[in-house]
Formats: structure tokens, C-alpha cells, sequence
């Protein structure tokens, strides 16, 4: 009986030891945000194993130290970020392409998931989701002349995080300035 005890409380001792404890946190992109006194570093959560448990933007005001978590999702992958400014059309964003949405009902997030894009105030406070939840964002460019931002994607339909011969491709066009989608061609 004191064999079955003893291994009882290995067991339970290897078990213990054997769990995912040690978190990291990382910044592995720091970007200075033009025309205001901030910089974002992209801050990456991860365990021990390598695994990302979380990622998130955070704006640092340079003179005052203070901090502002961009809080885009409650759960989102970051793909990339970048500063759009256009001092004659007053448009100063930071344009977050994101993977928040979980299409596949997967119950976490993951790169089967589409990319959206996000454009949030450069002091990390505002922010607004551009594109639809089910449009899969694949390349964008900025028209600093016109200030609209140019969006190529497709629906997936079937949820399946893979373009398909049947689903559609689609352009978008949004207005930097109002946020609003301006046109789509098809």
C-alpha cells in the first residue's frame, strides 16, 4: 500500500512540474509614431513551450511616460501595423491588420481566421474596425493623394480560411478621413 501511495504522490509531484508555468513577454517591434510624442511596441505573451498567449499594441508617450493598451479584441493575432499620415487631408491613423474574428468557431483564434483591418488614433484611445468580419484581407495600399485606403480580399464563404474557386475576390474603398467604404469592385 505504501508503493501505491509513493507513486501516487510522483505522479502527481511529475504532473505538477510538467504544466506550462513560465510566461515571457517580448517586444518585438517598436515604431515611432510621426507628428505626436509616442511610440508603439508590439507586445508579444509567450509560455515556456513557445506558443503566443497573447499579443498586443502598446502606445508609450515619450514625455510623460504614461501607457495606452490599443485594446483592439479581446482575442487577436497582430499581422502587421503601420502610420498613415497625410498632413493635407489631417489624417494621422495607425492602420492594424488583425486576426479577431473567429470564423471557423474554433473557439480560439487562429490563421484560418480572416484578417481585418483596424485603424486606431495614434494616442491608442480610438479605434474603428474597417473591413466586414467575414472579408479576408490580403494586400492594402494608402492613396496619400485622395486619402482613401484600397483593400484586396475575398469573402469565405464556407469558413473554411482558404480561397476557394467559387468565392469572390473583391477591392474596397475607404475613406481615411470618415472611415466609410466608398466603393467595391468586383
Amino acid at each position: 500500500m505504501k508503493k501505491y501511495i509513493l507513486f501516487l504522490i510522483l505522479c502527481s509531484w511529475f504532473i505538477g512540474f510538467g504544466q506550462v508555468r513560465v510566461e515571457q513577454v517580448s517586444f518585438n517591434k517598436l515604431v515611432d509614431v510621426k507628428g505626436t510624442d509616442n511610440v508603439i511596441a508590439l507586445e508579444v505573451n509567450t509560455n515556456s513551450l513557445g506558443d503566443i498567449n497573447s499579443m498586443n499594441i502598446l502606445f508609450i508617450n515619450t514625455k510623460t511616460i504614461e501607457t495606452t493598451d490599443a485594446e483592439i479584441a479581446n482575442e487577436y493575432i497582430i499581422q502587421d501595423f503601420k502610420q498613415v499620415k497625410i498632413d493635407d487631408l489631417n489624417i494621422n491613423t495607425i492602420i492594424v491588420a488583425v486576426r479577431m474574428f473567429d470564423i471557423d468557431n474554433n473557439v480560439r483564434i487562429n490563421l484560418k481566421d480572416p484578417i481585418t483591418l483596424v485603424s486606431v488614433g495614434t494616442d491608442g484611445k480610438s479605434k474603428h474596425i474597417l473591413t466586414d468580419t467575414t472579408f479576408n484581407v490580403r494586400v492594402w495600399e494608402v492613396n496619400e493623394k485622395s486619402g482613401t485606403l484600397v483593400v484586396a480580399g475575398y469573402y469565405d464563404n464556407n469558413k473554411n480560411g482558404r480561397f476557394d474557386p467559387l468565392e469572390l475576390n473583391e477591392i474596397q474603398i475607404f475613406d481615411l478621413r470618415t472611415y466609410q467604404l466608398l466603393h467595391k469592385v468586383q
